[in-house]
């Protein structure tokens, strides 16, 4: 957030000066939610933003995520993929299985046995002796038996994994090749690769699900396809006896099979090789030299079709706008969002899919989203694991750690903070408000938002957390987004329960989100909400910003809570503040349970220009 210039300030200082007990003089503002004489409302924009699709972890693919955000009636989609996943930076591309785990390019890679159906013998025994011909120089292969117990098919498999699960990624441009050595194969006894794609919802007659491709060698020398639903099945070539080197380019045979779907939307979710048996026959064989890659491309390449797939995408889903985010991944001590135009692949420090310790590489990284005229969101605030909640004394003494680091830095100079988690790394959303009110109470002017970092793409309105972003802007034009968001002119929720307008006024003219200057004692701020449940209650929060410091990183806020019957007749409540000391204030609203329905951003009541001044975007002229 910049600075206000010196002409601002000497404009802000003469405005005090005359205020007295009165009001500031006001240039134009964005519009307010409802017009204090006829109680018209304008609609605000929603906007999803914080998701993930196909080049990220998770079953989720951009189709489906639209197609919820259609559901849920969203007008905007940022999508913010993690920058090392798209880039496949530093990723795994050639394991050699000479055990069941192995070190490439520093990540640890591993295979988990997994057995299905009845079995009347199985073996997986990690082979020292046995070696692909393309692999002499790493010596060693897996080689996997089962025979079946009866009639049914039952199998023994080993399934990929690594740290930070990199071995998920995405298909397109893709190819797999793996070695392997068929002992003993039949149609009724084969060797199988299963490649396990990204969820998508139901299309052309077919259910919703996850598709899978099953890459068979049974013997038989000619290539055939059969597809059955979400499953399809192709016959590769492999003389028993013989190492032979099995080829896959996944994407292609989704579009092969399935020619509906955009094949280039999809992820390596799982990766098993496997033996299979029916009718009590031997499946014997062995794998090794497993290779995973794609055409050399630029950097950037990747987020170039991330836009023709936007574009294409368009069409199917007229009512979503999206625009490309991106999600900062390799710094410390966040993930930091970026918003905005110009979006590019940033330089990564390590050689290696881990994170840079450098504090300093997350402040070049928000400094550098700025000065491309982007947002810089300080992401997941308790770190990115969703375990149930801690007891309430922990939850305090992480609130009180993570306070102390973020004023440590200033929140990394970040714009926006994620504050609407219903739950997030065991913490829950009041302890998530009032890490931010920590940071209002010491004049780090940050915009709250709610999020969902959703990565499946599946159930919008029923998952815990499902949090949107409301915007007070006058279009989905990206400009006039960012300019909202960079005003604090938004409030989040949960739009399965609440689906109102919240905004704030101080004065009868500064909007949610400003900063304003007085000397005055008392100043009035009116909580203009609508569509509130008929049994929920508003509360007003209130905080000092007396810039307490990392000594005592508490959000120092009092409440009051008001039924929402008291909205009914105006759509607005006049609250009067005491700002014989400065003050911020926001409100939410509550269920009668207690549980947070929506938040608004708040409004900051000084009595003198902050130390930097006033971020220009929240200035009131």
């Amino acid at each position: 957030m910049s600075p206000v210039s010196r002409r601002d300030l000497l404009k802000a200082t003469a405005a005090v000066t005359a205020l007295g007990a009165g009001r500031l003089a006001l240039g134009p503002q964005p519009a307010l939610a409802a017009d204090i004489t006829n109680g018209s409302v304008a609609r605000p924009i929603s906007m999803a933003m914080h998701i993930h699709a196909s080049w990220s972890e998770g079953a989720g693919s951009m189709q489906g995520h639209l197609e919820q955000a259609t559901r849920t009636g969203i007008d905007v989609m940022w999508w913010t993929e993690h920058d090392f996943r798209m880039a496949e930076h530093g990723y795994p591309g050639v394991l050699h299985m000479n055990g069941p785990s192995e070190q490439v390019n520093g990540v640890a890679c591993s295979w988990t046995e997994k057995r299905e159906g009845t079995l009347a013998s199985s073996q997986v025994f990690w082979d020292k002796a046995m070696a692909s011909p393309g692999d002499a120089s790493t010596p060693g292969s897996v080689r996997l038996s089962a025979t079946s117990a009866g009639r049914d098919a039952a199998a023994v498999r080993i399934s990929g994994d690594a740290t930070n699960t990199v071995l998920q990624r995405s298909l397109y441009d893709q190819t797999i090749e793996v070695d392997v050595f068929p002992a003993e194969v039949s149609p009724h006894a084969y060797l199988a690769v299963v490649v396990t794609t990204s969820w998508r919802p139901a299309t052309a007659g077919r259910p919703a699900g996850q598709y899978t491709l099953t890459y068979i060698v049974d013997g038989t020398q000619g290539k055939s396809r059969k597809c059955d639903g979400l499953n399809a099945v192709v016959h590769l070539p492999a003389r028993q006896g013989e190492w032979t080197t099995l080829r896959m380019s996944p994407a292609e045979d989704i579009a092969r099979f399935w020619p509906d779907l955009e094949s280039r939307d999809a992820a390596m979710l799982a990766l098993t090789l496997g033996a299979v048996s029916e009718k009590e026959r031997l499946a014997d064989g062995w794998f090794d030299l497993l290779r995973i890659s794609r055409p050399a491309r630029s950097d950037d390449a990747v987020l170039q079709v991330q836009a023709a797939l936007m574009a294409g995408y368009s069409a199917k889903f007229p009512a979503v706008r999206q625009y490309q985010g991106l999600e900062v991944s390799l710094v410390k001590p966040t993930h930091v969002n970026w918003f905005g135009p110009k979006i590019t692949m940033p330089t990564f420090a390590k050689p290696t899919p881990t994170a840079d310790p450098d504090p300093a590489a997350g402040l070049a990284v928000v400094s550098m989203i700025q000065s491309m005229g982007g947002l810089a969101s300080y992401n997941h605030p308790f770190g990115t694991s969703t375990p149930a909640n801690l007891p309430p004394a922990q939850q305090d003494a992480m609130r009180a750690s993570v306070a102390k680091t973020v004023l440590a830095d200033r929140a990394m100079g970040c714009d926006i903070l994620e504050v609407g988690y219903p739950s997030r790394g065991g913490v829950d959303l009041d302890r998530h408000s009032q890490l931010w009110d920590v940071c209002s109470r010491n004049g780090i002017f940050l915009t709250g938002t709610g999020v969902s970092d959703d990565h499946s793409g599946q159930d919008w309105l029923g998952q815990k957390s499902n949090f949107v972003t409301w915007a007070h802007a006058p279009s989905r034009e990206l400009a006039d987004l960012l300019t909202s968001l960079s005003a604090g002119r938004v409030y989040f929720g949960d739009p399965a329960r609440f689906s109102g307008v919240i905004d704030l006024q101080v004065d009868g003219a500064a909007p949610m989100g400003s900063i304003t200057v007085s000397t005055a004692a008392t100043r009035t701020v009116r909580a203009i909400l609508t569509g509130l449940p008929a049994d929920s209650v508003v509360r007003i929060v209130q905080g000092t910003v007396d810039l307490a410091g990392p000594s005592k990183p508490e959000p120092g806020t009092t409440f009051t809570e008001m039924p929402s019957a008291a909205w009914a007749a105006q759509g607005f409540v006049d609250v009067p503040v005491n700002t014989s000391a400065p003050r911020f204030v926001r409100v939410e609203v509550r269920d009668r349970t207690g549980a947070v329905l929506a938040l608004s951003n708040p409004v900051w009541l000084l009595r003198d220009v902050p130390q930097g001044g006033i971020p220009a975007a929240r200035l009131v002229r």
